[in-house]
């Protein structure tokens, strides 16, 4: 396999870091059709290096931290920018990143204790909830239903982080199990 395809996930993922701000500049000056064409590419993006990475075994350190963080950074500029032009309640940018602040400093500190922090069936399907819901708030849909849906995303927000802390609590005492049974 050739060096700069081994590559391709990380670049993928950098160039969706480097979307966040043109997404950003294209929402403040109300070119909305063309900030919805980056969000897409961004999202698109997400979906092909996550295939590349995972098809062709190159799941790479810097991938697994910078992956997720290219995704919040969209999410939340996003969600910011909504809020911010009254396409959304107020609320919610803050309370998921509020969120997304108590999972990285939980993550940051399970990385150090070895743990797993690897994205879960949760995490995802509450992106792709967000993603619709961003969307549907891009599209002019109703404010009465897409503000249930950007609740519901809050309240899968919420369950995906109750079940990242259930699934450290079970390696904990995973952990201290195998421990016990080796001295």
């Amino acid at each position: 396999m050739s060096m700069i395809f081994k590559h391709i996930p990380n670049l993928l993922t950098i160039l969706r870091v480097a979307a966040v701000p043109v997404f950003y500049v294209l929402m403040r000056d109300d070119r909305i059709t063309a900030a919805v064409w980056v969000f897409l590419l961004a999202e698109f993006t997400d979906v092909l290096d996550g295939i590349i990475a995972r098809k062709f075994n190159l799941v790479t350190p810097f991938g697994k931290i910078a992956d997720p963080v290219a995704d919040k950074m969209m999410q939340l500029t996003a969600l910011f920018v909504l809020g911010g032009k009254d396409m959304i309640p107020h609320v919610i940018p803050y309370l998921v990143l509020f969120k997304e602040l108590f999972l990285l400093i939980s993550g940051l500190y399970l990385i150090r204790k070895n743990i797993d922090m690897s994205s879960k069936w949760f995490g995802k399907l509450t992106s792709v909830l967000f993603f619709v819901a961003i969307m549907m708030a891009f599209l002019g849909v109703s404010r009465s239903i897409t503000d249930v849906m950007l609740w519901i995303c809050v309240g899968m927000a919420v369950f995906a982080s109750i079940m990242y802390i259930r699934n450290y609590f079970k390696q904990v005492e995973k952990k201290q199990i195998e421990n016990k049974t080796m001295s």
